[in-house]
């Protein structure tokens, strides 16, 4: 077997390093365009490096605690295909609107959910076994999202909220939460 020594002081650039400082976190960042407020969402530039050293256009990736959909939305954009797997109807509302927000509609065309009602026996069904995940599902299908700090069951019947902004508000000023025009959506 034929070796060969490489000496990395004879080395052209730099080899690769084990701690990724030039990837900044989503925590902390203001007006992010990217942050969807999920507790562990990961930088699209991060997993689109790992993607990117670690798979070919076509290959599958897999990430079975997709969450918020980084993995997804960045395999999607890299031409991969892609599993994702969440336990909750929360989770998968957030990829789908996600994957349409970045792709367009037409984009559902391209991939089936599995384990989510798809008629009205499905529902009641879900909606008798964990009327929270219900709701996190009826949420999902008007793009809004569940409300926060608000206990479960002692909200007056508010599930979740839908924001849309001002039109005429300029972009530096999206992210003012004052700029916000909040509809609540009510989900039965």
């Amino acid at each position: 077997m034929v070796y060969q020594k490489r000496y990395l002081d004879e080395s052209k650039g730099v080899s690769v390093q084990d701690l990724w400082e030039d990837i900044p976190m989503l925590r902390g960042i203001h007006g992010n365009s990217e942050r969807l407020g999920y507790p562990t969402q990961k930088p699209e530039a991060l997993l689109e490096r790992i993607l990117l050293t670690s798979s070919n256009e076509g290959d599958v990736v897999l990430d079975p605690f997709c969450g918020c959909g980084t993995t997804v939305q960045v395999a999607q954009k890299l031409n991969r295909r892609w599993i994702g797997i969440d336990i909750t109807h929360l989770a998968i509302g957030l990829i789908k609107t996600r994957l349409d927000d970045a792709h367009g509609p037409e984009i559902r065309k391209t991939y089936t959910v599995i384990g989510e009602p798809t008629d009205v026996a499905g529902a009641e069904q879900l909606a008798l076994e964990n009327k929270y995940q219900f709701q996190y599902w009826a949420l999902g299908l008007c793009g809004a999202r569940p409300t926060e700090g608000i206990k479960k069951g002692a909200d007056r019947g508010i599930d979740g909220r839908l924001f849309f902004h001002e039109a005429h508000v300029s972009e530096s000023e999206r992210g003012h939460p004052a700029r916000l025009l909040p509809n609540e959506v009510r989900c039965y």
